[in-house]
């Protein structure tokens, strides 16, 4: 996708009194357009824009979002909805052939904000640093520049690990079916 740095308002003039259109920007950016939308939507809950996929031709999106305690099917289907009419209603749109998904990250995705760090207290992650160095472990506690993981360094010995998060390359939840014993 080509990204146009062009202020479209000086362009076409807007300070003698022209607008541009409105659909020059959706048009140029229907991504950014849907992200905004869906932004606005969850601004006032603990749910958050995580990530968007596309496409090479950019018309086919999928939105990710997620939230503090997880994001439920119906979060999903609503929010879907109210970005579907807004979507509908707009008639600059009526000739923009794209295809668009909202979805939850699903537990396969890598973590890619700190905010979904704390639903996932007391499960295991992987993670793999900026220098290189993998490290595995249960999280514990997540602070604001800072995660501790409870790492074991022999069969019966454990450690804490604070790491930060600008540390981070990629971070994953590891999949157990095991039961945890107590």
């Amino acid at each position: 996708m080509l990204i146009f740095n062009l202020d479209l308002h000086e362009i076409l003039g807007e300070e003698r009194g022209c607008q541009p259109p409105f659909s020059y920007y959706k048009i140029l950016n229907i991504k950014n357009y849907i992200s905004q939308l869906i932004s606005k939507e969850l601004q006032d809950s603990d749910c958050f824009l995580v990530g968007v996929r596309s496409n090479e031709s950019n018309t086919d999106f999928k939105f990710f979002i997620d939230g503090k305690e997880g994001v439920g099917i119906k979060t999903i289907s609503k929010l879907s909805r109210k970005v579907s009419n807004t979507l509908d209603e707009d008639e600059s749109l009526d000739d923009t052939p794209f295809r668009f998904e909202i979805s939850s990250p699903g537990v396969d995705n890598p973590l890619i904000d700190k905010r979904q760090y704390s639903q996932h207290v007391g499960r295991e992650l992987s993670i793999n640093l900026n220098n290189g160095n993998n490290i595995e472990g249960e999280l514990l506690h997540v602070k604001e520049d800072t995660l501790t993981l409870k790492v074991q360094i022999s069969k019966q010995k454990f450690a804490e690990e604070i790491i930060l998060f600008d540390g981070i390359n990629q971070s994953t939840v590891k999949i157990s079916f095991k039961s945890k014993k107590k």
